[in-house]
C-alpha cells in the first residue's frame, strides 16, 4: 500500500502498517519529512488540559481531551527521550473567574490530571510573570516534546519494518493501482498498491483535485506563533480564548495564541502583521517587561474536512473514502496522531484481511449477516 505525506500521520501510519505485515511505501514531495505543519507548532504534548476547557460543546471537549490523553501515554511510552522538561509541570492559567467550575468539572470527567496551586506558588515557580489576572492556577502533566526526534525515531523505525521512502517524489499519475512517481532527476518509478492513504495534511486536497477529479471538503486555517528567549523555568499556558499559551524548548519558548485560526483560501505560510500582533500582545500581558526584541513571528497553516463549509472549526480525526481504494487521513492535533492511526490500521485490516489469522466467531457472524441480505 502507498502513504501519500511524511508528516506526523504519515510516519507513525508506516511504523504501525508495516508491524501488521503490509508491504508499505511513504511518498513525501518535500525535500525533507515532517515539513508542515507537524513541526510548526509550539511542540506540546496535549494530555486534555487545554481542550477540555477550550472546546465550546463539553462533549466534545471532553472526547478530544480523552483522545490527547491516549495520543500522550502512548507517545511518551514510545519515545520518552523526545519529552523535555519532564520534572517540571507547567502551569495552567484561568482568567473567566466564572468558568472555573465547570472546567475542573470537565477535567475530572476526562480524566485531566491537574492540582492547584496558590498565586504565591506560581510567582515563585515564574518571577517574571504576572498572574494579577488569573482567577484560577493549576499544575498539569502537559509536556514539551521535540518533534524532531519523535519523527526521527519513527522514521526509523519505519525502515527497519521495511516501509520504502520516496521523499522528494512527485506523483505524476495514478494508473488503477499503481503510481507513478516522479524523482528529483527525472526518473519514473512505478509502486503498485491496493490501497492508498493520503496523509498529505495541507496538500491532500490539492492531490484528490489533480489525480481524481475530486473536491474534498478541507479547509486551511492560518494561526501564528512567535519564538523568543526563554521567558520562564515553566510552561505556562492560559485556557481562555484571546490568550497565550507557551511550551519551551531549550532556552527558547514557542507562543501561539488560543482560539487564533483564520480560515485561509490556500495554504500559506505568511505572516498576517495585525495576528501577529495580536499575539505579542498576549505574552505581554504575562509577560510585563518582555521587549520581543530577536524574537520571529511564524505563521502556521492546520486543516480539518467537514461536511459543511460553514461549521464550526473541527478539531476532529477524520478517516473518509470518497473513492473506493482511497483514504484520506486527518489528525485534529498532534497529539491526537495515535489515536487516528490506530484507527486507520484497523480500518485497513478490515479492507486488507489476512488468511493466514483465524475468523473470530463475530467475523463468522458478521459474513453470515451479509451473505443473509445478499439473499
Amino acid at each position: 500500500m502507498i502513504l501519500v505525506g511524511g508528516g506526523i500521520t504519515g510516519l507513525m501510519s508506516a511504523k504501525k502498517l508495516c508491524d501488521i505485515g503490509l508491504h508499505v511505501a511513504l511518498v513525501e514531495q518535500h525535500s525533507t519529512l515532517a515539513s508542515g505543519p507537524s513541526t510548526r507548532n509550539e511542540g506540546w504534548l496535549h494530555r486534555g488540559t487545554y481542550h477540555a476547557a477550550s472546546i465550546r460543546d463539553r462533549h466534545i471537549g471532553i472526547q478530544v481531551a480523552r483522545r490527547c490523553i491516549y495520543g500522550h501515554e502512548q507517545l511518551r511510552r514510545f519515545c520518552s527521550e523526545a519529552i523535555e522538561d519532564g520534572d517540571v509541570r507547567p502551569i495552567v492559567m484561568i482568567a473567566d473567574g466564572s468558568k472555573v467550575d465547570e472546567v475542573v468539572s470537565r477535567w475530572k470527567e476526562a480524566d485531566v490530571q491537574v492540582r492547584p496551586i496558590s498565586h504565591a506558588a506560581a510567582s515563585k515557580a515564574a518571577p517574571t510573570a504576572n498572574f494579577g489576572r488569573v482567577a484560577a492556577l493549576f499544575e498539569a502533566n502537559d509536556v514539551s516534546v521535540n518533534t524532531r526526534l519523535l519523527y526521527r525515531k519513527l522514521f526509523a523505525m519505519a525502515q527497519k519494518a521495511g516501509c520504502d521512502f520516496y521523499v522528494e517524489h512527485q506523483i505524476e499519475r495514478i494508473d488503477g493501482q499503481t503510481a507513478v512517481l516522479k524523482a528529483p532527476s527525472g526518473d519514473l518509478h512505478y509502486v503498485q498498491a491496493n490501497k492508498f492513504v493520503y496523509s498529505a495534511g495541507t496538500g491532500a486536497r490539492a492531490v484528490f483535485q489533480k489525480h481524481h477529479g475530486v473536491e474534498l471538503p478541507i479547509r486551511y486555517w492560518k494561526s501564528h506563533l512567535v519564538i523568543t528567549k526563554r521567558l520562564a523555568p515553566v510552561g505556562l499556558f492560559y485556557v481562555d480564548p484571546h490568550e497565550a499559551a507557551m511550551m519551551h524548548h531549550g532556552d527558547v519558548s514557542v507562543i501561539g495564541l488560543n482560539e487564533d485560526a483564520l480560515l485561509s483560501p490556500t495554504p500559506s505560510y505568511d505572516v498576517i502583521a495585525d495576528r501577529a500582533e495580536n499575539l505579542r500582545n498576549a505574552i505581554r500581558r504575562i509577560f510585563p517587561n518582555w521587549s520581543g526584541e530577536d524574537s520571529i513571528n511564524i505563521a502556521c497553516t492546520k486543516v480539518d474536512l467537514v461536511a459543511n463549509a460553514t461549521d464550526a472549526r473541527s478539531l476532529d480525526i477524520a478517516i473518509r473514502e470518497p473513492i473506493p481504494g482511497h483514504v484520506c487521513v486527518l489528525p485534529g492535533k498532534m497529539t491526537e496522531a495515535p489515536y487516528l492511526t490506530d484507527i486507520l490500521v484497523s480500518y485497513i485490516h478490515q479492507a486488507l484481511d489476512s488468511s493466514v489469522i483465524a475468523l473470530r466467531p463475530c467475523d463468522r457472524f458478521e459474513d453470515t449477516q451479509q451473505l443473509l441480505e445478499v439473499g
